[in-house]
């Protein structure tokens, strides 16, 4: 796999940058760009690097983008720098004439929550400056693998992860509810959007099904694409390797949906 890792400032902020796969072959005309999981607060960009070496092998663009983590970065800083690292990729095609008509986010747990709202957010509504090398492409689907519909409280919420979203948003739960909202994908639901495949495990601990089949329906119901799959036998996390049994039942999932846009 050949690898190259882009930063986004000068001098070098370690976690502000984007791992870049090139493909081998003939490419494809799909790039794909992903972003790791951890709770806000830990992971790293390298997490996604069996996915790269996969999906480049079969002719894909493909990045791995890391960001600033929680409790110092709140989500909107997060989103800000993964929205500039897409930028800084969607850049890199362009140089390199790459002939790339659709551009998919792809994310796991907290990254999914990132990818998500990458997907539907504009770069003017995240809070905080973006900086963007020219206009905005916005990316045509979505793949979130156990991630979260909402970040408002939902009964019986986990106690790590309510104190994870909490570390990200800033605000504890029960004294404000709007920080909550601004920090949830399915807020940001709006017509002509991007298709999203959802990826829902049996071992769920952290965020309940039914608010992804809520989100999903939203997208559903304004005209757009979506789906969920449920992942049998699969725990939350599961999706970062691709040699395993439950891994490669998923990357076929996920294969077949990059087929059909």
């Amino acid at each position: 796999m050949e690898l190259a890792t882009y930063y986004l400032d000068r001098p070098i902020a370690m976690r502000r940058a984007v791992d870049v796969a090139s493909p081998e072959g003939a490419a494809r005309d799909t790039a794909l760009f992903y972003i790791h999981g951890g709770g806000w607060h830990a992971g790293t960009r390298d997490t996604f690097h069996h996915h790269l070496e996969h999906f480049s092998a079969k002719g894909y663009w493909c990045a791995s983008a890391g960001y600033r983590l929680a409790p110092h970065a709140k989500w909107n800083t997060q989103l800000a720098d993964v929205m500039e690292s897409y930028d800084r990729f969607v850049k890199l095609l362009e140089e390199r004439g790459a002939s790339v008509r659709r551009i998919v986010v792809l994310g796991s747990s907290a990254g999914a929550h990132l990818a998500s709202l990458l997907a539907l957010m504009e770069p003017d509504e995240v809070g905080v400056p973006v900086r963007l090398s020219g206009a905005w492409r916005k990316p045509d689907a979505c793949v979130s693998i156990n991630g979260p519909g909402t970040l408002e409280e939902w009964p019986d919420m986990h106690e790590g992860i309510r104190a994870d979203i909490e570390k990200v948003v800033g605000v504890p739960y029960g004294e404000a509810t709007d920080p909550f909202a601004k920090a949830s994908p399915d807020r940001y639901v709006k017509p002509s959007g991007p298709s999203f495949l959802f990826m829902v495990v049996e071992h769920e601990k952290f965020f309940p099904h039914e608010y992804v089949y809520r989100m999903s329906d939203s997208i559903i119901a304004v005209g757009g694409s979506s789906e969920v799959v449920y992942c049998e036998g699969a725990e939350h996390g599961f999706f970062y390797g691709v040699a395993g049994t439950l891994q490669k039942k998923a990357m076929t999932i996920l294969e077949a949906f990059l087929s059909r846009l």
